[in-house]
């Protein structure tokens, strides 16, 4: 069974309500990003390098484990954000929570010797 992906319609006044729902749908899920985790591991005779970019995570909101031969990372990031009027309204007021976890299959690692550092 193929697919044919179909671009999006960029006249939102000419949607019937069918159109609306079925590129609201494409919109939302193309808003999440397949892997938020953007990895490079190096290999040598001593040891494993992996360097993992987790931009907006704070250091304090990753964590690093390794267990059974799988290495884990995880982070997480909220946002709040409010907007009010001229009279200290509320207008607008939003939250996010943005979680990411990656595993990599990494065997023979002395676990004492496991070193993080963030920058």
């Amino acid at each position: 069974m193929t697919h044919e992906i179909v671009p999006r319609r960029s006249d939102s006044y000419s949607m019937t309500p069918f159109d609306f729902f079925e590129d609201f749908g494409r919109s939302f899920f193309d808003g999440f990003p397949s892997n938020l985790i953007k990895t490079d591991i190096h290999e040598n005779d001593k040891e494993f390098l992996v360097e993992a970019e987790l931009p907006g995570i704070p250091k304090e909101n990753i964590q690093v484990t390794y267990e059974n031969g799988v290495l884990t990372i995880t982070g997480q990031h909220q946002t709040d954000h409010a907007t009010e009027d001229e009279k200290g309204r509320l207008v607008r007021s939003e939250r996010s929570l943005t979680s990411v976890r990656r595993q990599y299959l990494l065997e023979n690692v002395k676990e004492d010797e496991i070193k993080a550092s963030y920058a």
